[in-house]
């Protein structure tokens, strides 16, 4: 399978310029799911629909829970957004998922020291690391643009919408796909059998565990653009570059996801919700109102 792009030097140029610069995206689709334990079965069969692609029942069957929701959140967005007709070959795909596996390998070494190798599942690998999300997104969508996970730790999204900014930087990429995903209070596995002279551990009451993605799908932003734009703002080392006061809190996949939900066309005068990055960057959700110019 030839790229369409060659990205066999790393990123392009235009990524090392990014201090000092703004970098503006137009959020052209975007999905969110919240799914608890119970919740995942049925949409690991059905995650949704992609008329120009029908997803196989069986295409999740082995797949991290976070890929399940994140594969829901990004069909949601499709059918949401009007997306349907798009073609997806070109663009590109970064996913960030927060601890993508971690359950699965904890259980999966317990096996092996009681079996051995053989207690391993060889879709391990392929399904619990972290690339898995964007490769299991670039083919359900076709896309033959780069795909990549970024970060998988706990600020992964904070990761993520920084190389996303860098991508849009390209301005050779239509479009690209960034899903984020995490469990909001990680499930707690059970606990071996406790001797009866040793008190038990808990008192049997936890949290319900939601597994939780975002989908975002971003373009250039159109000469003339009514919707949702990022504004991703680099500031150069040693510059005194405007920061947002009071200084924003930092990304995070559940702010972010409720600024989505909260989202309406009437508050499209306000300046809208700021985001650190660290290192003295920020990103900007704004809704640009109707017929508003971009400026070049």
């Amino acid at each position: 399978m030839k790229p369409t792009q060659d990205w066999s030097d790393g990123l392009p140029a235009t990524c090392q310029e990014l201090p000092g610069a703004t970098v503006n995206c137009a959020v052209v689709g975007y999905g969110g799911i919240r799914a608890t334990a119970d919740q995942l079965p049925a949409l690991r069969q059905n995650p949704g629909t992609y008329p120009a692609r029908p997803i196989p029942p069986g295409f999740l069957k082995h797949a991290d829970e976070q890929t399940v929701v994140v594969m829901a959140a990004l069909l949601q967005a499709i059918e949401r957004h009007g997306l349907a007709d798009t073609c997806f070959t070109d663009w590109g795909v970064l996913a960030a998922p927060r601890f993508l596996g971690r359950i699965t390998t904890v259980q999966a070494l317990q096996r092996f020291r009681a079996e051995g190798a053989w207690g391993i599942s060889p879709h391990l690998i392929p399904h619990r690391t972290l690339h898995a999300i964007s490769g299991t997104i670039s083919q359900a969508l076709q896309i033959h643009g780069p795909n990549l996970g970024v970060g998988g730790g706990k600020n992964a999204a904070v990761e993520v919408m920084r190389v996303a900014a860098a991508f849009m930087a390209n301005q050779d990429l239509p479009g690209l796909w960034v899903a984020m995903s995490g469990w909001d209070f990680e499930p707690i596995l059970p606990q071996a059998a406790e001797p009866k002279d040793i008190a038990p551990s808990t008192n049997g009451h936890h949290p319900v565990s939601r597994c939780q993605a975002l989908a975002l799908a971003l373009t250039p932003v159109p000469r003339v653009w009514d919707g949702l734009r990022l504004d991703f703002h680099f500031t150069a080392p040693g510059s005194n570059g405007h920061t947002p006061s009071p200084t924003p809190p930092l990304f995070d996949l559940e702010s972010f996801l409720a600024a989505l939900e909260g989202v309406s066309p009437t508050k499209s005068c306000e300046r809208g919700k700021s985001w650190s990055l660290s290192n003295g960057s920020y990103v900007d959700l704004r809704f640009v109102g109707v017929g508003a110019e971009m400026k070049r």
